[in-house]
């Protein structure tokens, strides 16, 4: 099963939603390959990846088969890291992505994979969208993450997208949420909008810090429903 988490613009959580699912999934003990798209390399440096010899940017240019750029991460994660000159390849097709994921077998490979694109309608967002059996996009209760989340969901009709979507609401915290926002994304979203946000929890920031930060119970018990919707939306129990 393929995931992107996905947004409009940059500072809504998605590396960090990317992180904390990665983590769950793996604390069930599922194989996760993620794949940092993204050229400031985000989640690579989350997971002490970078400048390494072989990146996204050669699995994308190359065919998928025999690519030696993955690295482990922690128990049950791997990485295909970020390189900083990514958006220097452009003339790819936006399919490319996923048809090197099954080409190379690491579709079925592996139980889950994770990507990050870049935060901006680009190739390398358009080969993570149109890679994915399930789209999160995530945006925090403020005015300009609102509307950067409905541009981004309609942009995504209007190019005929058909994968599972949710909107995500992130970092939810009733005393500093812009009054009346979330009834807002309500009332935009409807059934695309995840059941429950995702509260504003410390511990998740110290996560994308050190990645082996053990998140207690309570904390994981609130985040279960968020990966279980998201497994279950792309026909996964």
């Amino acid at each position: 099963m393929i995931i992107t988490i996905s947004s409009w613009k940059g500072g809504t959580g998605k590396t960090t939603l990317a992180v904390m699912l990665a983590t769950i999934l793996s604390l069930r003990e599922k194989k996760v390959l993620i794949v940092d798209l993204d050229s400031n390399c985000a989640i690579s440096q989350c997971y002490g990846q970078v400048l390494k010899d072989f990146t996204s940017m050669e699995f994308l240019s190359g065919t998928g088969e025999n690519f030696r750029g993955i690295y482990a991460a922690t128990p049950w994660v791997d990485i295909i890291p970020g390189n900083l000159n990514n958006m220097l390849i452009n003339n790819m097709m936006d399919r490319q992505l996923k048809v090197n994921l099954h080409r190379g077998g690491y579709a079925k490979k592996y139980d889950y994979v994770i990507i990050d694109p870049p935060g901006y309608w680009g190739a390398h967002t358009r080969n993570a969208v149109f890679a994915s059996d399930v789209l999160v996009i995530p945006g925090a209760c403020s005015r300009i993450d609102f509307e950067a989340s409905k541009l981004y969901f309609n942009t995504l009709r209007q190019y005929g997208v058909d994968v599972e979507t949710f909107i995500c609401v992130n970092a939810f915290n009733s005393r500093n949420n812009l009054p009346g926002i979330y009834d807002e994304y309500k009332n935009e979203f409807g059934e695309y909008l995840m059941p429950e946000p995702i509260p504003y929890i410390q511990s998740l920031k110290k996560l994308t810090s050190d990645v082996h930060y053990p998140l207690q119970a309570g904390v994981l018990n609130r985040l279960e429903g968020f990966v279980d919707t998201v497994i279950k939306g792309g026909g996964n129990e």
